[in-house]
């Protein structure tokens, strides 16, 4: 368990370097994400103005943007790490590890989860002054809904990532994920049911229901809880099954560590 504290550890410090050392590109990042989002608030007033739609949906906007970020950024850890690990040539030297593969992987996916926390925090601090709106950051509550939804999210990105290690290039599909993403978030999970069996459309749902309706984790249940780990871990599993499917095709035909 030391060990695999250690590697955790590495990992963190590895994210801190190079946030630091490429800083500027970050901040890049977030203003370009910020950008988005004042698009799609102007595009929401626009359409609300022209339908004479009432109500202050506009809530629900700012957490369907944050859920979507945290989701994209998830996924890109993973496709991302397995990508640029094979294009430098470095992926089978991650094999090597004495940790094991999938230790590896998952370290850097907790550890990306984390700094993607303190960039989503601020993007959601400057949604909510951009709008003025208010929601419930009830932390005890989200923390565990956000999880269990971020597991389907590392699951596609497990699975495009397999699928990259067979056909190399495959960024124009890849951009696709990101709106495939914004469905899944605006999915009707709560109210349509095989939609939950979706990946992460019923942890949107659950989390909604806590930052837009005011509720906590008592009141959406336990077994509502349990329910999105299920199938979160369902479509991780099934993503992870897919990659280890490619990785053996990659594995015979030689080009594992080829781009």
């Amino acid at each position: 368990m030391r060990k695999k504290l250690l590697l955790l550890q590495a990992f963190f410090k590895k994210e801190f370097i190079l946030f630091r050392r490429y800083f500027h590109n970050s901040i890049g990042g977030m203003i370009t994400l910020y950008i988005i989002f004042l698009l799609m608030v102007g595009g929401f007033q626009g359409m609300r103005a022209l339908t004479g739609l009432g109500g202050d949906t506009l809530e629900g906007l700012v957490v369907g943007y944050v859920l979507w970020l945290f989701m994209l950024t998830t996924y890109q850890d993973v496709w991302y790490t397995l990508r640029s690990e094979a294009q430098e040539g470095t992926l089978e030297q991650l094999y090597m590890s004495a940790h094991g593969f999938g230790w590896v992987i998952g370290a850097k996916v907790a550890a990306g989860f984390f700094t993607n926390l303190i960039m989503v925090a601020v993007l959601l601090a400057a949604a909510l002054l951009t709008t003025g709106v208010t929601v419930n950051l009830d932390l005890l509550s989200l923390l565990p809904l956000v999880i269990g939804t971020l597991l389907g999210s590392a699951g596609i990105g497990f699975a495009i990532g397999g699928i990259t290690l067979v056909l190399k290039r495959i960024d124009s599909y890849t951009q696709m994920v990101q709106f495939l993403l914004i469905a899944l978030v605006a999915a009707p999970a709560g109210r349509v049911v095989w939609m939950r069996f979706l990946p992460c459309s019923y942890g949107s749902a659950l989390i909604n229901r806590v930052m837009v309706g005011g509720q906590n984790l008592t009141q959406i249940g336990l077994g509502n809880v349990a329910a999105l780990f299920l199938v979160g871990l369902g479509h991780l599993l099934a993503g992870y099954a897919v990659y280890k499917a490619c990785e053996r095709k990659a594995m015979i035909q030689g080009t594992l560590g080829h781009y």
